[in-house]
């Protein structure tokens, strides 16, 4: 017994108190819980795969189907197209008007050229010789040119001629046509004449020549710059 109760007191059992216990209850609730870890890493993992997931969709977005690229540039390859479709269109009409306008100016160029050959031919046509004198000035103003220095002479050869023989013509057929066009815008007509001729030597004796006219434009009408005949 006395054995015993010696042992005791040399190894004395720590008493508890209160303090301790305090202490150890502090400990555990600061010791974190592993549920509380693992369901932490499950949310940021969750955070994490939804931001990859939005990241690797917004490209998608943004890129634009193929089709709607290849659409568009066919839109803008079309409208390219109409636009240069619609310049030469015009291009063609404004050609085409032009075109038109000439042929148009020359026609009436042409018209006003032949009425005046075929006046100042008729003038060389006098019916007789009294009328031969009033063709005379006809003949002048008609010339221009080098006919023009030769047109007094000339028509002062055909009263002579008239006079001494009692000529009478008569014009039985006239026709003139446009030979070519110059560049100094003057035309070469030629004039086809058919006539009786009556004088002291024979009555209505038909005789028919071409003359090679050439007419310059001057003063709003066109005048005889050379008169040539043509060999048959």
């Amino acid at each position: 017994m006395e054995g015993d109760a010696g042992s005791g007191q040399l190894n004395p059992t720590p008493p508890t108190t209160d303090d301790d216990a305090e202490r150890r209850e502090a400990e555990e609730s600061v010791k974190p819980d592993p549920a509380d870890d693992d369901a932490d890493v499950a949310d940021t993992e969750s955070v994490e795969s939804e931001a990859t997931t939005v990241d690797e969709t917004e490209p998608a977005d943004t890129e634009q189907p193929r089709g709607t690229r290849l659409s568009g540039r066919r839109v803008v390859a079309v409208c390219a197209a109409l636009v240069i479709a619609s310049l030469l269109v015009a291009t063609g009409g404004f050609f085409a008007l032009r075109a038109h306008q000439n042929s148009v100016a020359a026609a009436r160029a042409e018209t006003l050229a032949l009425a005046a050959a075929k006046d100042c031919v008729t003038a060389t046509q006098a019916p007789d010789a009294n009328a031969m004198a009033a063709s005379q000035q006809k003949i002048i103003d008609c010339a221009t040119g080098d006919f023009g220095a030769q047109a007094t002479l000339y028509s002062g050869l055909l009263v002579d001629a008239y006079q001494a023989a009692k000529v009478q013509v008569q014009v039985s057929n006239m026709r003139a046509a446009v030979e070519r066009h110059n560049d100094d815008g003057s035309m070469d007509v030629l004039v086809a004449v058919r006539v009786k001729v009556s004088n002291t030597a024979a009555q209505d004796q038909e005789q028919g020549y071409r003359l090679r006219v050439r007419m310059m434009p001057e003063g709003g009408t066109y005048k005889i710059a050379k008169l040539d005949q043509v060999s048959k």
